[in-house]
């Protein structure tokens, strides 16, 4: 059931959605950066300590599905119609819950397959089934995560019966038993079976569960360089916030600290955005309890598997404010870029138990295709959105002077005297807004002219050395302003 700031957030996006004049039907899968062999992948690694991350880490927008109920009959093959849905939205990114046999998040280990996802019995043909979706997915430019878990083994896993001496206890709320990590046996099973499970589907990395809290950083080392010797250029992400240590490329929990974890749905509106990047607040890691914010990749994730209720609630602001258009990876569970119904009260009902109703999409079509188009602009602009420096904290993100300051802050993306601006009205009423060009700040250039277009609809504004324009938001929406330097 839509609530009522759901109910309010939608009728925003379908007012921004007339007002700005954009069209049913965007398809971004053009826009997908192609996927390239893994020899043809640069690894960057822009300084001292950091890990050494495929090019392609700068373009993700990741979405987390669960196979299970993002598909009409619960497999992996009939999930061409997610593929399909994720390129024309414009998202390369896909994150899978886990697909081992067992249940779900307390499965049977790492090195088992879940026949009703694969539709086979046998280890080989399930090997085989993984990596015919995951090719599937390539063909879309659409990259594929797997999910991998850290904290132990269901309790009716069979390979606690095997190797009783891996195990050092009973986890009584997830109901299995937790590896013992200080046995140099598990260490190399576990890191050799990441490695032969990426090598025989030609997956491009996983999502560590729990990573690096059970599992530390050792295993998960290990594998990735292993990996490296074969060629593989790959990604691992930890769920939890990690000193990276060559071993995690980005964490899916970023706003996380010792002993503290925010809610990411409005983290970045409850806080000034440019003042949490400047500063790290609340971008610490586990390992430290000094702020952080000093690594390369930070994610934006809205909602995922462990929320009981999508974040975004169809609200334009917290999704292109915060996660599309910020120096971050945006991630998000399937269904919050339309609004997906969500899985109930019951607290068994965790989102990943949800099913997705893709009939919802057309009822909630406004928001789908504004956000489409504000991944478009993202797609558009990669020299700007793209942009990740060494240090986070040296993001290429200021502030935006408007006459309105008692609304949400404004900011500007900018590189080689471009900018991107983000005007968001928070308020309840349509706001006229003056907006002041942040020449200093955003390093544009005083002696040209500038021409102003309003990016959602591509309308152009004004045209000339001034240093203001005016422009009209609808309540609960945001404008998505290009400033660019006229040829001289």
């Amino acid at each position: 059931m839509m609530t009522g700031m759901g109910r309010r957030a939608a009728a925003a996006a379908a007012a921004a959605l007339w007002a700005y004049g954009v069209s049913a039907g965007i398809d971004n899968s053009g826009l997908l950066p192609p996927i390239l062999p893994d020899s043809q992948v640069k690894l960057e690694k822009l300084s001292a300590g950091a890990t050494a991350s495929p090019d392609w880490v700068k373009s993700l927008i990741i979405v987390e599905a669960n196979p299970a109920t993002a598909s009409a009959d619960g497999t992996l093959a009939g999930l061409t119609g997610l593929l399909d849905h994720l390129a024309e939205t414009g998202v390369n990114g896909l994150w899978l819950t886990p697909v081992n046999a067992g249940r779900h998040y307390t499965n049977h280990g790492v090195h088992t397959i879940n026949a009703a996802l694969t539709g086979e019995s046998k280890p080989e043909l399930q090997w085989q089934a993984l990596r015919k979706f995951v090719e599937q997915a390539h063909k879309r430019n659409i990259r594929v995560f797997f999910d991998v878990i850290s904290w132990g083994v269901n309790k009716e896993a069979p390979l606690y019966g095997e190797k009783p001496e891996w195990f050092g206890g009973f986890h009584k709320v997830y109901n299995g038993w937790l590896w013992k990590w200080d046995n140099p046996e598990l260490n190399e099973w576990f890191a050799s079976r990441l490695v032969e499970w990426l090598v025989m589907t030609g997956a491009d990395g996983f999502r560590c569960d729990c990573g690096p809290r059970y599992a530390g950083y050792a295993p998960y080392r290990t594998a990735r360089r292993r990996l490296s010797e074969l060629g593989r250029k790959v990604v691992f992400i930890s769920e939890h916030a990690s000193e990276r240590r060559e071993t995690f490329d980005f964490d899916q929990l970023a706003f996380c600290v010792a002993g503290r974890t925010f809610k990411n749905g409005k983290m970045l509106i409850e806080k000034n955005i440019v003042d949490v990047i400047r500063s790290g607040d609340g971008l610490g890691n586990v390992d430290v309890e000094t702020p952080g914010g000093r690594e390369r990749f930070y994610t934006f994730t809205l909602s995922c598997h462990d929320n009981k209720s999508y974040m975004a609630q169809g609200d334009p602001i917290r999704f292109g404010y915060q996660a599309l258009f910020s120096p971050f990876i945006p991630v998000w569970y399937l269904g919050e870029e339309w609004n997906n119904a969500d899985p109930g009260k019951a607290p068994e009902l965790w989102m990943y138990a949800s099913k997705i109703d893709w009939k919802r999409i057309d009822a909630n079509r406004p928001f789908y295709e504004l956000i489409k188009r504000m991944i478009r602009i993202r797609r558009s602009y990669p020299e700007i959105f793209e942009y990740f420096p060494a240090n986070h904290r040296d993001s290429n993100i200021c502030k935006v002077k408007t006459d309105r300051p008692e609304l949400l802050q404004p900011y500007a993306r900018f590189r080689n005297g471009t900018a991107v601006l983000i005007v968001p009205n928070d308020g309840e009423k349509e706001e006229r807004f003056c907006v002041t060009l942040p020449f200093e700040a955003a390093g544009l250039f005083r002696d040209r002219r500038y021409r102003i277009v309003d990016l959602l609809n591509g309308q152009e504004l004004a045209v000339g050395r001034n240093a203001v324009f005016d422009v009209r938001i609808p309540a609960g929406s945001l404008g998505v302003f290009l400033a660019e330097p006229e040829m001289p």
